[in-house]
């Protein structure tokens, strides 16, 4: 039997892909969801990864049944919508079936560890929350709030000063 140039290849390919999340793989493509769990594998447990600190560094696992089955995972988490990204809803917890969730850049930016929460007229919202409602730029509440403005001094109307050209 005469074997193809790139038959070995071929057949290591077909076995390391028993997934099935590989496709296209001339093109170098691959399923969306198995990049994520890949990444997702790859910041809670290589200590070389660029992530590991923020991650895997804290404690932060992945739920013992997605670790080595991928379609496990995928068949918990589902397809991705479109313009979602899965985000852990306690950032100290683990990736696992009760603690992720589809959620837009918004929702996901405003469930960082880093984010303040202000409380005013009966709301808590985050600085870049409060920065949309008001219609002000991020920068202004930023800025007074690292500066130790708070209350009404935090939300006071901006002043601009206009300079003649």
């Amino acid at each position: 039997m005469v074997r193809k140039y790139n038959q070995g290849v071929a057949d290591a390919n077909r076995k390391r892909a028993k997934h099935g999340a590989t496709v296209g793989a001339r093109q170098g493509k691959r399923n969306l969801i198995y990049k994520l769990w890949s990444a997702i594998k790859d910041r809670c447990f290589n200590p070389d990864s660029k992530h590991y600190a923020r991650y895997g560094g804290r404690g932060i696992t992945m739920h013992p049944a997605w670790v080595d089955d991928y379609a496990t995972f995928a068949a918990d988490i589902g397809e991705r919508p479109k313009g979602m990204t899965l985000d852990r809803i306690d950032n100290d917890g683990d990736y696992e079936p009760n603690n992720v969730r589809w959620a837009t850049r918004v929702e996901q930016a405003n469930n960082r560890v880093t984010n303040v929460f202000i409380t005013h007229e009966g709301l808590t919202m985050t600085l870049a929350d409060w920065a949309r409602h008001k219609g002000w730029k991020y920068g202004l509440l930023g800025s007074r709030w690292k500066k130790g403005k708070r209350g009404d001094e935090l939300f006071a109307p901006p002043e601009y000063v206009r300079t003649k050209l």
